[in-house]
C-alpha cells in the first residue's frame, strides 16, 4: 500500500476564515461570507471590552468573537472557557451555529469528547451554509466521533462530504483519515454503516473495507474478492488503498494430521483445568465415525517446562499438529517467532495482531462475551447502557470491549458503577440510576417544609437496560436493589461469571429475569448436549461443574482441526460446537457465539425452551 500522511485538523487559519463568516447577521445562504473576516481581526480583549460596554444578552455576539480570536491565537482553554460562560440562546439566531461549530472543536482539545459531539449534533442544517463552511463542519464531526470511539462513523462523514473538499490535498487527507478508521472498527460495525448507506461511492469504501477485514491474511481468496468488488465499483479510489502483496497467508503445512501434541498443565495448581481439556479433547475424538483414519494423540504436560524445548520434543517425536499451550507467556513465547514448523491451535488469545504463519488461536475470552451481548442490545434497539462492573478479575477487560463494540454500533453508555473491589453495593447503584439525587431532594425538601416526605427512590438517570459482570454471590446482592430503585423493568444482561453451572432455587430468585450467555454445554442447548451431559457426569464428573467450559473448549479444539483449511478459505464457514457456534476472524482466531439462558424460578432456562416474550 502507498505510505500516506495523516494530517491534524484543518488549519486555524481557515477555521478562522470560516466561523467567521458565520458571526454575521445576513442570511446563512449569503455568498458575502469572505467580505466579513474583519469582524474578528481584533484581539480578545477588544472584544471583552465591547462585551462590557453593552447589558444582558447583547454581550453574547462579542463574547463570540472573542472565543474565536482567542482560538486563532491557539488559546483554546480560553476560547472554551469563555464559550461555556453565556448559552448559545443568547445569540442571534444566526450566530448559533458559530457557536456550536467553535464549542464542538475546542471541546475536542478540552478532552471533552461527549460535549464536543453534542454541541456539533445541535447544528441542525448544515446544508444552508456555504461549501467550505459544511466541509470544516463535517471534518470537525468526524473527529468527534472519533474522539467518542465511533469510528466506522466518522469514515462515513468524511466520506460523504468528499465533494466539498475543494482541493485534492484535502480530499486524499480525508480519504486517508477515512480509511484508517475503517480499518481500526470492528467490521460489524462496518456492516451496519454498509446496510445503511445508499451512496455508490460510500458502498465501495465500505465494501473495500469489509473485504480488508475479512480477507487480510488469505492473499488468494483477498484477489478475488477484490476482482469481484472492481466489477461493482470500476475505477473506485479505494481500490489503491490495497496492496495484494502486503496480504498473508493461513496457509498450513498439515491439513490433515497424523500425530497430535496436546499441551497441557497436567500436574500443578491448573492440573484440574488441563486435565478437564484433555478429557474433552479425547471425548471428541472418540466421537469421530471412522477411527482407522484417527490420528495419534500425545499429551505433553507444560507445567514446568520450558515451552521451546517441549515444541522441539513435539517436533522430534513426529508430530505434526500441536494443541496448546494454555497459558498465555507460553503463547507469546511461540508467537515471537517469524514463522512455527508445527501447525499450532493456542488455547487461549493473545491482544497482538502480529502472529506467525501455522497458527491459530481458540480461547474462552471474556470479550467475546461482552461484544455479543453489545450487539444483541443494538438489534434489540437499546442504546443506551448502564454498565455495573462487580467483576475484579475479568470485569476491566469485559467493560472495555463491550463499550468499545456499542459505541461503534452507535450506543451510549450513561453510566458505569464499580463494585469490583468491594464497595458499597447499595451506593454505587443509587448513583448508577440518579436516585441518590432523587434521596437528597426528598430531604432537602422534607427540611424544608418540615413535614415527612417519603423518596420514591426513582432516579432521573434513564438507559434502556443493564450489561453486569459479576460472580453469582455478589450478583444475588446487586438484583434487589436494582428492583428496589425501580429498575426492575431494565433487561439486565450478563456474561456466563453469574453462572457456576447449578443453581440453587432458594437464593436464586434475587436473579430472576437476568439474561446471561454461555456455552451451549453449559446451559444444556439441544436435548443431544443434555443426553451427553448425563453421560459425562457419570465418566467424568468435573464436565458439568463450574469449569466445564474447559471441557467443552478441549473437545471443540479437536472438532475444529479437520475445519481449519475451510475455515481459512471461506469466511463464511462455521460449525457449532459445545462452546458456541464457532467462525474465524481475520486473525485466525476462533470466535464463538454463545447461547444465551434466562434465570427464571430461580433456575436456568436455555433460551430456546423460553417463548420470545418471556425473553
Amino acid at each position: 500500500m502507498t505510505k500516506k500522511s495523516f494530517n491534524k485538523n484543518l488549519s486555524l487559519a481557515i477555521f478562522s476564515l470560516l466561523l467567521v463568516s458565520c458571526v454575521t447577521t445576513q442570511p446563512r445562504q449569503s455568498s458575502s461570507d469572505e467580505g466579513i473576516r474583519d469582524r474578528v481581526a481584533q484581539s480578545p480583549e477588544y472584544y471583552l471590552q465591547q462585551a462590557e460596554k453593552h447589558q444582558g444578552t447583547a454581550q453574547a455576539p462579542f463574547k463570540l468573537q472573542a472565543a474565536i480570536a482567542y482560538h486563532n491565537m491557539g488559546s483554546s482553554k480560553e476560547s472554551y472557557d469563555l464559550l461555556r460562560s453565556f448559552q448559545p440562546t443568547e445569540l442571534p439566531l444566526d450566530d448559533r451555529d458559530a457557536y456550536y461549530l467553535l464549542l464542538g472543536e475546542v471541546a475536542l482539545t478540552q478532552d471533552k469528547p461527549f460535549e464536543s459531539i453534542r454541541a456539533l449534533q445541535s447544528i441542525g442544517n448544515p446544508q444552508d451554509h456555504s461549501d467550505n463552511w459544511q466541509a470544516h463542519f463535517a471534518a470537525t464531526l468526524a473527529d468527534s466521533l472519533v474522539a467518542n470511539n465511533r469510528l466506522a462513523d466518522a469514515a462515513v462523514v468524511r466520506l460523504e462530504a468528499e465533494h466539498l473538499f475543494g482541493s485534492y490535498g484535502n480530499l486524499e487527507q480525508q480519504r486517508d483519515k477515512a480509511w484508517q478508521e475503517l480499518m481500526s472498527s470492528p467490521v460489524g460495525a462496518i456492516e451496519l454503516k454498509r446496510s445503511r448507506a445508499s451512496d455508490h461511492n460510500v458502498l465501495g469504501w465500505l465494501d473495500m473495507a469489509i473485504v480488508r477485514h475479512r480477507y487480510m491474511r488469505n492473499a488468494k481468496n483477498m484477489a478475488t474478492a477484490m476482482d469481484e468488488w472492481s466489477q461493482i465499483y470500476p475505477e473506485h479510489p479505494a481500490y489503491d488503498y490495497i496492496d495484494i502483496s502486503q496480504i498473508g497467508s493461513f496457509e498450513f503445512t498439515a491439513s490433515v494430521p497424523q500425530k497430535i501434541g496436546l499441551m497441557v498443565p497436567m500436574s500443578g495448581n491448573l492440573a484440574p483445568v488441563g486435565k478437564l481439556i484433555r478429557d474433552g479433547f479425547m471425548a471428541s475424538y472418540y466421537e469421530q465415525a471412522n477411527r482407522s483414519e484417527a490420528a495419534d494423540v500425545v499429551v505433553y504436560d507444560t507445567n514446568g517446562i520450558d515451552i521451546q524445548t517441549l515444541y522441539q520434543n513435539a517436533f522430534e517425536d513426529g508430530v505434526d499438529f500441536i494443541v496448546g499451550p494454555l497459558l498465555k507467556p507460553n503463547i507469546d513465547n511461540l508467537a515471537a517467532q517469524a514463522s512455527l514448523p508445527i501447525p499450532t491451535l493456542a488455547l487461549n488469545r493473545l491482544d497482538q495482531s502480529y502472529l506467525p504463519s501455522n497458527f491459530f488461536q481458540f480461547g474462552l475470552p471474556i470479550e467475546d462475551e461482552a461484544r455479543q451481548i453489545a450487539r444483541h442490545a443494538i438489534q434489540q434497539g437499546q442504546n443506551r447502557a448502564f454498565i455495573i462492573n462487580a467483576d475484579s478479575s475479568l470485569g476491566k477487560r469485559a467493560v472495555e470491549a463491550f463499550t468499545d463494540e456499542f459505541q461503534q454500533l452507535g450506543g451510549f453508555v450513561v453510566k458505569t458503577a464499580n463494585i469490583s473491589h468491594n464497595q458499597n453495593v447499595k451506593a454505587a447503584v443509587m448513583a448508577m440510576l440518579g436516585a441518590d439525587q432523587a434521596e437528597k431532594r426528598a430531604k432537602d425538601l422534607q427540611n424544608f417544609l418540615n413535614v415527612p416526605i417519603e423518596a420514591s427512590g426513582q432516579g432521573s438517570a434513564t438507559a434502556d437496560f443493564i450489561f453486569m459482570i459479576s460472580k453469582v454471590d455478589k450478583a444475588r446482592i446487586i438484583k434487589p436493589y436494582l428492583n428496589y430503585y425501580y429498575a426492575y423493568n431494565l433487561p439486565v444482561y450478563s456474561t456466563s461469571t453469574i453462572y457456576e453451572g447449578r443453581t440453587s432455587p432458594t437464593r436464586d430468585n434475587d436473579l430472576d429475569g437476568i439474561s446471561f450467555t454461555d456455552a451451549p454445554w453449559m446451559l444444556g442447548s439441544t436435548e443431544s448436549i443434555n443426553n451427553s451431559r448425563q453421560k459425562m457426569n457419570q465418566l467424568v464428573p468435573n464436565a458439568t461443574n463450574s469449569l466445564a467450559r474447559f471441557f467443552a473448549l478441549g473437545h471443540d479444539a479437536y472438532l475444529v482441526i479437520p475445519e481449519l483449511k475451510q475455515f481459512t478459505e471461506d469466511t463464511h464457514h462455521s460449525v457449532q460446537g459445545l462452546s458456541g457456534h464457532l467462525s474465524m476472524d481475520s486473525y485466525g482466531r476462533i470466535v464463538r457465539q454463545l447461547s444465551w439462558g434466562k434465570f427464571k424460578g430461580g433456575k436456568v432456562i436455555p433460551l430456546n425452551q423460553m417463548s420470545r416474550s418471556e425473553y
